[in-house]
């Protein structure tokens, strides 16, 4: 009885140093900070008022009157055509792009309208609504401006089309 005992106070003693020492490497691995950086600059969980302003070296593209990139695969966003500036940050109650391109006022004007997929409310039951869904409303989650500059990171996507000969 007293080996057991001994044997059980040893194995708990290991035990306990063991869950110290892993909790001393824990608290110092925890307490370094890594610094992610990336083209955006700016803090991850920052808003649309953050987004890189593209600097065109000619007149900025005006809304409507420029044709839009080829999208590089069938299910990517089209790009933003245009400049964006004064345009974003998107707020809830403020967003330009609505001015355009809701279906009525994009006819009008001859630019593109909203699909019926963005006035689907995912969150409630696939229902159709009558004003853009609210997990569509923030254009620039899904939409970039096109610019022709140089990249900072080269591209080298290939769509599966192009490598099949399609």
């Amino acid at each position: 009885m007293k080996k057991l005992l001994l044997i059980s106070s040893i194995a708990a003693v290991f035990v306990l140093a063991g869950c110290t020492n892993n909790n001393a490497q824990t608290n110092s691995v925890s307490s370094k900070t890594v610094e992610v950086t990336g083209i955006r600059k700016s803090d991850l969980n920052a808003g649309s008022e953050n987004l890189p302003v593209v600097e065109y070296h000619a007149p900025a593209p005006v809304p409507g009157k420029v044709k839009g990139f080829k999208k590089s695969f069938v299910t990517a966003p089209p790009m933003i055509p245009h400049s964006i500036k004064g345009m974003v940050p998107i707020k809830a109650g403020k967003n330009m792009c609505l001015s355009c391109h809701m279906p009525q006022q994009a006819k009008a004007l001859g630019v593109p309208p909203m699909p019926k997929d963005h006035f689907v409310d995912n969150f409630e039951g696939d229902k159709v609504k009558p004003k853009v869904a609210g997990s569509r409303y923030f254009c620039t989650l899904c939409h970039a401006p096109q610019a022709k500059v140089d990249p900072v990171v080269e591209n080298k996507f290939e769509s599966l089309k192009a490598k099949q000969g399609l």
